[in-house]
């Protein structure tokens, strides 16, 4: 009889630092451009919704709290939010699931305030090794 094999993963994956040009950058699988208003973002973010392929990254050039970008796409079990937090020279990825309408407010304060209220909420993204 075989036996399954087990996938591991690991949270201690770093990425290095983005960097952004313009005030904001929003990104998709169709586009990446500045972003002048949050209407210009919130579009994209609708689209993703509408799109089981579709990804939306939003980037700020001022990560005045430590978080760069967030992006989103739709999961199994809701619409997956991660938040790129930089750490010195490098950026980790932390993660929640949540619905429609909470995606579109953490996209929105983050286009606001460059924040992320409730980050204690939001998990390490486990990549497979």
């Amino acid at each position: 009889m075989f036996k399954k094999k087990e996938k591991k993963t690991t949270t201690d994956v770093l990425f290095g630092k983005t960097v952004c040009t313009v005030p904001w950058n929003v990104r998709t699988q169709e586009k990446d451009e500045t972003v002048d208003s949050w209407e210009d973002a919130e579009d994209c973010i609708l689209d993703m919704f509408g799109d089981e392929d579709e990804f939306v990254t939003l980037t700020t050039a001022d990560a005045r709290h430590n978080i760069r970008y967030i992006q989103a796409c739709q999961g199994k079990e809701g619409i997956i939010v991660q938040a790129g937090i930089e750490e010195g020279e490098h950026t980790r990825l932390v993660e929640k699931v949540c619905l429609e309408e909470e995606c579109l407010d953490i996209f929105e304060e983050f286009y606001h305030s460059a924040n992320v209220q409730g980050l204690d909420q939001y998990k390490p993204v486990e990549f497979f090794i």
